[in-house]
C-alpha cells in the first residue's frame, strides 16, 4: 500500500513539473515527399549525378514567451546555405511560403511544426534510375530542367523501403542548431542530431 501511496505521488509530481526551457524541439518521421531534382549547380564538379531532396520534420513546443527563432543546418560538417540553395524551411501549416524564421513578435504560440526540405545529398544516375524503377516512375532524368523535380514517395515510406541509403546518412553526425531570443533578450540554443 504505501509503495503505491509513494508511486502516484511521484507520478503527480512529475505531471506538475514544467520543462525549465523556453522550447522543446522533437524530430518527428515526416510524411512529404522525397524528390530527385538536377544537379545544375555542382554539374561541372561532379557529373552524373543528382540531388535528392529529403524532408525532416520537427515538432517546437514553445513553454514561454519568445521573440523569434532561427536555425543552422549542418550536413557533412559544413553549414549549408539557407537561401534557397541547400535547404528551403516551411511552417507545415503553409507548405507554399518559405520562411527563414519563426517571428512571435504578434503572437504566442504553444506549439509550431516545422518542415525542412534539404537539397544537398547527391546520388549517381544509376542510383536515381534505380529509384525511379523502384517506384515504377516513367519520368527521364535527361530531360529533367534546373527547376524541376520527380516525385518519388513520402519520407516514412522511403526510409522503411531503403534502409541502407538511411544508414548512409546516419553515419555521419548532421545536425541543426535553432538560436531562440527569449522575452529578457537573452538566447538559447538547442542543437538537435538528425535521425534520417
Amino acid at each position: 500500500m504505501k509503495q503505491n501511496i509513494i508511486l502516484i505521488i511521484l507520478f503527480a509530481l512529475l505531471i506538475s513539473c514544467e520543462s525549465k526551457y523556453p522550447i522543446e524541439i522533437k524530430q518527428i518521421t515526416s510524411k512529404e515527399i522525397v524528390t530527385i531534382e538536377n544537379n545544375y549547380m555542382d554539374r561541372n564538379k561532379i557529373k552524373d549525378s543528382f540531388r535528392i531532396s529529403i524532408p525532416t520534420e520537427y515538432e517546437i513546443k514553445i513553454n514561454s514567451y519568445i521573440y523569434y527563432m532561427t536555425w543552422l543546418y549542418k550536413v557533412n560538417n559544413i553549414i549549408l546555405n539557407q537561401n534557397h540553395i541547400d535547404y528551403q524551411v516551411y511552417d507545415k501549416r503553409n507548405l507554399k511560403r518559405e520562411i527563414l524564421e519563426l517571428n512571435f513578435e504578434k503572437s504566442f504560440k504553444e506549439k509550431v511544426t516545422i518542415i525542412i526540405k534539404e537539397r544537398n545529398h547527391l546520388i549517381s544516375k544509376k542510383d536515381a534510375l534505380q529509384l525511379l524503377k523502384k517506384y515504377n516512375i516513367h519520368k527521364s532524368l535527361d530531360s529533367l530542367k534546373s527547376n524541376n523535380t520527380i516525385k518519388l514517395v513520402s519520407y516514412d515510406k522511403f526510409r522503411k523501403e531503403n534502409k541502407m541509403f538511411i544508414q548512409e546518412l546516419n553515419k555521419i553526425s548532421d545536425s541543426i542548431h535553432f538560436t531562440t531570443m527569449k522575452k529578457d533578450g537573452s538566447f538559447f540554443y538547442v542543437n538537435k542530431k538528425i535521425n534520417w
